[in-house]
């Protein structure tokens, strides 16, 4: 009898795409199931998960790679244009105490699309890149606090123009923690607290992302360990932030209602969204499949091209918002 012997395959092998198909395509993989995924580690020379030096990227670079790459320098010439003519705008229709903090957050979104960029070009370099984008949230709320105390005045005469009309605080996200609480009457000791809440956020994110980068560039395997021990000062800083603002975007609507805040608020927020929470979202959806070949085009290349791709044609569209939401106040004297 002629007996038969079979190698042995492991989750990577059934899975990862022929390397006949060295033309590096887009190809996705049947999903896997955890036990397989869990077994493809980050500690390999050259997992699925390795970044290729510059050298190897750009020697290796495939028609996909290559096609989000070209598409998203001409969308980012795209957003760069559209800020220009927001900025020529913002110029011809705002006093200087309120031009500087609107153009410090339309700046932004361009900024953003760059970082985006920078990560398809320089791929290793991802997570700061990806630390630029989290942080200008938490500037951006800074500059739309400033620009919002502009749009009130000083402190003591919006208390004395609102007469003592309370303030809601049943807002997002903490609306469902404050249901039962009044709304409250505006004070100096209370601005401070709301200033406190915005500002912290600058601060509080700026720390852990600098320790975050520092170990994620020295000891990538304590990175993956210890990142998860951040998550929640990172998620209540946000979200104390967040509803500090939606506090002061109803101070002002208390004088200001045609001023469209709410609009400048939102297209804020889009940044968290986008570039935080979606980004989040996809690359776990995307570890679902396999995408790619063999290193040095494998997923990890695959999945953040789609994923700053996406986040660069994303921009242009919260460009235009943006544009839309500074074209009010009309504000030409330099009183």
């Amino acid at each position: 009898m002629s007996a038969t012997t079979e190698e042995p395959t492991t989750a990577l092998d059934s899975t990862t795409p022929l390397s006949s198909s060295s033309n590096g395509d887009l190809i996705a993989t049947p999903a896997l199931n955890s036990e397989e995924f869990n077994n493809l580690t980050y500690d390999d020379e050259k997992s699925i998960f390795t970044h290729p030096t510059l050298a190897e990227y750009y020697n290796n670079l495939t028609p996909f790679v290559t096609l989000c790459i070209f598409v998203s320098v001409l969308t980012f010439m795209l957003t760069i244009s559209i800020f220009l003519t927001t900025l020529a705008k913002l110029q011809q229709r705002l006093r200087k105490p309120l031009l500087a903090p609107s153009i410090a957050l339309v700046s932004l979104y361009p900024l953003i699309s760059l970082a985006a960029l920078l990560t398809l070009l320089l791929p290793k370099l991802w997570f700061t890149f990806h630390t630029v984008m989290h942080l200008s949230f938490t500037v951006g709320a800074v500059f739309f606090y400033q620009l919002c105390s502009h749009f009130i005045g000083s402190e003591t005469s919006f208390i004395k123009e609102t007469a003592g009309m309370a303030v809601p605080i049943k807002t997002p996200p903490c609306c469902c923690c404050c249901i039962c609480l009044p709304g409250v009457t505006p004070t100096r000791g209370r601005f401070v607290v709301l200033r406190c809440l915005v500002y912290q956020m600058a601060f509080v994110q700026g720390s852990i992302m600098l320790v975050l980068n520092g170990i994620f560039y020295n000891d990538m395997a304590l990175f993956h360990d210890v990142q998860y021990y951040f998550l929640p000062f990172i998620i209540t800083s946000i979200i104390l932030g967040s509803w500090g603002l939606n506090i002061t975007v109803r101070v002002v609507n208390n004088l200001h209602s045609d001023y469209s805040t709410t609009k400048k608020m939102f297209a804020l927020q889009l940044i968290l969204l986008l570039c935080k929470m979606q980004y989040l979202i996809l690359d776990k959806q995307l570890d679902k499949f396999l995408l790619g070949g063999d290193y040095p085009m494998n997923h990890i290349i695959y999945k953040q091209s789609i994923i700053n791709s996406l986040v660069v044609v994303e921009m242009v569209l919260v460009s235009l918002l943006a544009q839309s939401a500074y074209r009010i106040p009309v504000i030409i004297d330099d009183n």
